[in-house]
């Protein structure tokens, strides 16, 4: 199944759980109330399982951003791509390189190009 994003249609999430299951998730969170959607979702939430820093500190947006930069995209290109503002990109790599104490891009790409050539 793929991931969903901001930048999927409703259309194409029915096309991946198929028209009935997309059609009993669609009436099963239509019927539930502002208060029982709240309840869901912070009952989702649990409990910190990440470290707060190391690159298993990472959540999988500051990891796609450290993809995309590791590439030599600019902020804008990264925000393009992942449908977030270039300030929102400048703010996950801010947090990148505080979780990984890390100074710039270039020690950023350095350091992913080591680590995929070790996998």
């Amino acid at each position: 199944m793929a991931y969903w994003s901001r930048s999927c249609s409703s259309q194409s999430l029915a096309a991946e759980l198929g028209a009935d299951a997309f059609a009993s998730a669609w009436a099963e969170g239509a019927a539930l109330t502002l208060a029982e959607a709240v309840a869901l979702v912070g009952r989702n939430r649990g409990s910190r399982r990440r470290p707060s820093a190391g690159w298993d500190s990472l959540t999988p947006t500051e990891l796609s951003v450290v993809e995309l930069a590791a590439e030599g995209l600019t902020n804008k290109a990264i925000a393009d791509r992942l449908f977030v503002s270039p300030a929102t990109v400048k703010t996950h790599l801010a947090h990148v390189f505080a979780k990984l104490d890390m100074a710039n891009r270039a020690e950023l790409a350095a350091e992913v190009s080591r680590r995929r050539a070790r996998s």
